[in-house]
């Protein structure tokens, strides 16, 4: 099962995702047991009953130090829910956005863009022909996010409502703290996409009826590569990371470059794990460099002795074929060596490796 995974990807990724769904499907609840289960403070905004203020700050005039000197200057306090949002492990979820209006909207942008470290944020909302007083969505402020379809966690309802109302966790796709390994490889695809057709780079909608979907400029292009990076951190499977390219670029761009992805065959990291004598890697150095490193990447962030053990039959796999790829990756192997393993001696491949390593 992997109901949701693309928006509760996203949002570790520090993408903020906008899960798109008809009244009642039980998004506010799905964000609040994501907190509970995970420990986290839940802080909700309902944007259709917020200010500007309560996102920006509320203004107050100070005393502050510039230059030397110490002069009197408007700042903007945070009221304590959006501090503690900053500060503490938080699940934050900006509901009803497409009941709020375009002020809302723009005083939002920049915590949209940045999110705190500490914080996941999500965005919920119903389609603004379905929502009480709705409102389209901005261009700037679709472009920041990652605009998913929701999935209503059928099973886990009715399993509740057997339960006594006693729903279960949602299941949660935990990103790993080394999923920013996976951005090279990323950013490399994404690059070469772009080469190819630069017509891709940015185009805003022509069509004002399309202004408020997802479309593609460099920033949901950079999007595109953090939230493909988390998404390959966890083994998610194609429909989740074609969920989340859509998402970010819209259905054009990202049909397009879903298909482009299938045209360069790159292996997934398990299936290398799982048979490392049938790697084959790509003519181009920097794309066998990304495979290699994505299969580190994921022994780390799943690391046994059989299976790193099985990283290094990769790596003599690699070595003979691609020598400067193999060392280049070659003493992160070695660092991600379970503690206490003592492996057996390795010859040929290996020894060369060793030698060359000093």
């Amino acid at each position: 099962m992997s109901t949701n995974w693309a928006p509760l990807i996203a949002g570790q990724a520090g993408v903020v995702p906008l899960s798109l769904g008809i009244p009642g499907v039980a998004k506010t609840a799905f964000f609040e047991a994501l907190s509970q289960s995970t420990q986290r403070r839940f802080i909700p905004y309902m944007l259709d009953q917020s200010l500007p203020e309560d996102l920006k700050g509320y203004p107050l005039v100070q005393e502050i130090e510039a230059n030397g000197h110490t002069i009197r200057a408007m700042v903007h306090v945070l009221e304590e829910a959006r501090l503690r949002a900053e500060l503490e492990p938080s699940v934050v979820l900006l509901d009803e956005l497409t009941c709020a209006g375009h002020s809302i909207q723009a005083a939002a942008l920049q915590w949209v863009n940045n999110p705190s470290p500490n914080c996941w944020m999500f965005a919920a909302a119903n389609p603004p022909d379905k929502a009480a007083a709705g409102v389209d969505l901005t261009p700037p402020m679709v472009n920041r996010l990652c605009v998913i379809p929701w999935e209503t966690p059928v099973e886990a309802i009715r399993q509740g409502w057997r339960n006594g109302l006693e729903f279960p966790a949602p299941e949660i796709p935990l990103v790993p703290s080394n999923w920013r390994d996976h951005l090279p490889k990323w950013g490399l695809l994404v690059d070469d996409f772009i080469q190819r057709f630069p017509d891709r780079m940015e185009a805003y909608p022509t069509d004002p009826a399309k202004a408020s979907e997802p479309y593609p400029t460099p920033r949901s292009w950079t999007n595109v590569v953090k939230v493909l990076a988390a998404a390959e951190s966890v083994s998610a499977n194609k429909s989740v990371r074609r969920l989340l390219v859509h998402g970010c670029v819209g259905d054009g761009a990202g049909a397009e470059f879903m298909t482009f992805l299938d045209t360069q065959a790159l292996p997934d990291p398990e299936d290398i794990l799982s048979d490392p004598q049938a790697l084959v890697l790509p003519r181009r150095g920097d794309l066998a460099v990304a495979i290699v490193r994505s299969v580190l990447a994921r022994v780390e962030s799943d690391n046994s002795i059989p299976r790193w053990e099985r990283c290094c039959d990769v790596f003599e796999t690699t070595y003979q074929q691609n020598k400067e790829v193999a060392m280049a990756g070659y003493g992160k192997l070695w660092k991600l060596k379970p503690e206490l393993h003592q492996p057996a001696q390795r010859n040929g491949a290996f020894a060369e490796m060793d030698r060359l390593r000093g």
